[in-house]
């Protein structure tokens, strides 16, 4: 039993035995895959772990090199532009289609460069002289194109003209002058109020018409022809006038010195290139006017009409296109724009101008220009606002185009014209000779001591010192203020009349058409405005020149005789009462003195109140044509001042 149990128990230990080494061998098999995967998985971290190490470093290194390639092109780019600026300040430049591209550096990884462009963005008359410069640097892989880095700087600049009367500043010239040169003698003529420079007649002129400058004649001036007058009842009145209107300072008989007073027909000196007809001589010696002869023969340049029809402000700059009119204007207002900023309107032919043309600019024909009607006023461009003030620096420096240019110019008799500006014609300029004659409003008659302040062209603010009532007067400039002024060189105290186009009767002021500034107090004089009216307040240059007479003056001889024989019965009524004696031209002014003649006589007399007025007052930088500006050549002696100078007005980076 005990062995059987033994035996038995023996074949259960080995049994057990036998199911215990199987499952140690299964836990061992086990044990084994999980350490493997442990391994592996250890491998495999350590794989991502080091490729993330590895491609962390690559990330960092193209970073690196992202950021190196942007700095040579922002290197590049501010190289460039500072190559542009200097560019700008120099005679090398050619202009906003100046475009070029450079090499800053090179190497074996790859190329940097600058592209340098400028763009004129001008949106607004203000901005007409701004100017971009754009520079774009790039850095371009040598091995892949399509590898690059780029950086964009773009610089805003504005052209500083350096004009006559400026400041003179540290690193400035006087010497230097960004004025573009007037073709031949044009700088010599706009000195004179008038000049024409051909004809057997040169000048002629008649009643009512007044000259304030001097003129430059190729040949005789014609006074006072038209009249039918004998040359015995011419003689007197040319010397009545030359007796009433002149003056000499105190022991002086020199006509040089002389004083022409208004409205004598010629207040200046005459330069002759040929010497004028004894007769013609004579003429001048009644009127005392000074004259001369000149060696020096002047003329007109020539001209090209494409030049207004498509311009630049200065050299270099954006170009426009003057505003094509048809052939005739009425009832308009034409004013320079951002696309046409010198305000230059063109006819490809002749052109009329009608009632209501208000023109701020130019107004070019390539024939002729004939004024017609009322109420019309041709200002060139002077870049102020409406308030009168600057739209762009130093505006009051800044040259001006001619307000006229034709091939020939024509005033209508009856036209009621104001010219603020250079006439300039290529041919004759003919006509004017209105009749007097005022609008059918109330008579008002007003006077005192006032300024004057220009505003948006072609208006100036009025402000009168003393008080008065202004509620008769009306805005239609059917009334007119003569305000006191001084020309230039031997002109004498004059004046000119100015339409009312608004009033303001609580602050004392007026509104009127023309330009003018005078901070002191100068007299005035409030009237009807005269219907017929041809004003230039700036020189006239033609080949010759003939202002029609007035109907009026043309009476036969018999008349002339008759109404000089009148005069001089009641001078010699005068004598017996001793009372002053009356110059000739001063009797015939009064409408008493024309008894059961026309109505016109009766109103109005034979007055010499001016219906054609001339004036120089002032030397504006006048040129003979667009552009205005360009680059100064300070050749060997000042070339450090060569170019154009510009103000940095913006300056902005991008990558």
């Amino acid at each position: 039993m005990l062995i059987h149990l033994k035996k038995e128990h023996v074949k259960t230990h080995l049994s057990s035995g036998v199911r215990q080494h199987g499952q140690s061998q299964k836990v061992r098999a086990s044990r084994s895959g999980v350490s493997l995967i442990l391994v592996m998985f250890a491998l495999s971290m350590s794989l991502v772990l080091t490729y993330s190490f590895i491609q962390t470093q690559s990330v960092l290194t193209q970073i690196s090199e992202n950021g190196s390639r942007r700095d040579q092109a922002m290197n590049a780019a501010r190289a460039g532009i500072t190559d542009a600026l200097n560019r700008l300040n120099s005679l090398d430049w050619t202009g906003i289609n100046d475009q070029y591209q450079r090499t800053f550096q090179s190497d074996t990884e790859g190329e940097s460069t600058y592209t340098i462009s400028f763009n004129a963005p001008a949106d607004s008359l203000s901005s007409a002289l701004e100017l971009e410069v754009h520079s774009l640097g790039a850095w371009v892989s040598a091995e892949n194109n399509n590898m690059r880095s780029e950086y964009q700087i773009t610089v805003k600049v504005r052209l500083v003209p350096r004009l006559a009367g400026r400041t003179i500043l540290p690193g400035d010239s006087a010497a230097a002058t960004d004025l573009v040169t007037n073709p031949g003698d044009f700088d010599l003529i706009r000195q004179y109020a008038l000049f024409a420079d051909e004809g057997n007649n040169s000048l002629v002129l008649d009643p009512c018409d007044r000259i304030d400058g001097n003129l430059w004649l190729y040949n005789d001036l014609v006074p006072y022809g038209d009249p039918y007058w004998n040359s015995g009842v011419r003689s007197t009145f040319l010397q009545d006038l030359g007796k009433r209107f002149v003056t000499f300072p105190p022991a002086s008989t020199n006509l040089s010195d002389a004083s022409i007073q208004y409205p004598h027909p010629l207040a200046g000196n005459i330069t002759f290139y040929n010497s004028p007809s004894s007769d013609i001589q004579q003429d001048l010696a009644d009127l005392k006017v000074n004259w001369s002869v000149t060696a020096e023969k002047l003329t007109i340049p020539g001209w090209d009409d494409s030049l207004f029809s498509s311009y630049q402000i200065y050299a270099g700059g954006p170009t426009y296109h003057a505003v094509s009119v048809n052939s005739s204007l009425s009832d308009v207002t034409l004013t320079p724009t951002k696309d046409n900023p010198l305000g230059i309107f063109y006819r490809n032919g002749s052109l009329s101008v009608y009632d209501n043309v208000i023109i701020q600019g130019t107004l070019v024909a390539k024939n002729k220009i004939t004024f017609n009607g009322k109420g019309i006023h041709v200002t060139a461009f002077n870049w102020k606002g409406s308030g009168g003030e600057a739209l762009i620096p130093g505006s009051h420096l800044w040259p001006r185009l001619p307000s006229i240019v034709a091939e020939d110019i024509r005033f209508d008799r009856e036209t009621q014209t104001t010219i603020e500006g250079a006439a300039v014609c290529h041919d004759d300029v003919r006509g004017a000779g209105g009749s007097v004659s005022y609008p059918d409003v109330s008579q008002i008659q007003l006077s005192g001591t006032a300024t004057a302040t220009s505003i948006e062209q072609p208006y100036s603010t009025v402000t009168l010192r003393e008080v008065l009532d202004l509620s008769s007067l009306s805005s239609d400039g059917n009334y007119a203020i003569w305000l006191e002024t001084t020309g230039t060189g031997n002109t004498g105290s004059t004046g000119t009349w100015y339409p009312i186009v608004g009033v303001d009767n609580r602050n004392q002021q007026l509104t009127i058409r023309g330009e003018i500034d005078h901070a002191s107090p100068t007299s005035y004089l409030i009237k009807r405005h005269k219907q017929a009216l041809t004003q230039i307040r700036g020189p006239v240059c033609a080949h010759t020149i003939d202002f029609s007479r007035l109907n009026e003056w043309v009476l036969s001889s018999s008349l002339w005789n008759g109404l000089k024989d009148l005069w001089e019965v009641e001078n010699e009524i005068r004598t017996l009462s001793s009372e002053l004696l009356i110059g000739f031209s001063e009797w015939l002014e009064s409408p008493y003195n024309f008894p059961d003649w026309d109505t016109y006589y009766q109103l109005y007399g034979l007055n010499l109140e001016p219906t054609l007025h001339i004036q120089h007052l002032a030397d504006q930088e006048y040129r003979w044509a667009p552009p205005l500006f360009q680059p100064y050549d300070g050749g060997v002696a000042n070339a450090e001042q060569s170019g154009y100078r510009w103000s940095l007005i913006d300056w902005k980076e991008s990558p």
